[in-house]
């Protein structure tokens, strides 16, 4: 019995350290660097980001391939943000629906 609780604080101690050292939230350097490219890191675009999106985007500006190539990346993260774009205001022409939902043709290209 004695084991069993152990092991119960054990996971109880892994499940809460495990989101806290997980986190892929834009970091103060992320904002740094948006402001390098003149992004507005106060616009609604970058505040409503959601946690795949803010990872995605965290991913783009820290990506060690495009470390030695600053417009590679530039173009990489300015993409990112407008594909994200595209799909808020797709979201926002489709009330109710998500853009990952919309359908997709036999080509694979989302209608």
């Amino acid at each position: 019995m004695k084991g069993f609780r152990l092991l119960a604080v054990a996971a109880a101690v892994l499940v809460i350290s495990i989101p806290a050292s997980a986190r892929f939230y834009l970091t103060d350097s992320d904002f740094a660097y948006l402001a390098t490219l003149n992004f507005d890191t106060s616009k609604s675009i970058i505040r409503s980001l959601g946690p795949r999106e803010e990872a995605m985007l965290h991913a783009a500006i820290n990506d060690q391939k495009t470390e030695k190539n600053p417009s590679d990346r530039a173009k990489i993260v300015t993409d990112t943000l407008g594909q994200f774009m595209s799909h808020r205001r797709w979201e926002q022409m489709h009330p109710g629906q998500f853009w990952e939902d919309q359908p997709v043709d036999d080509r694979g290209v989302r209608n």
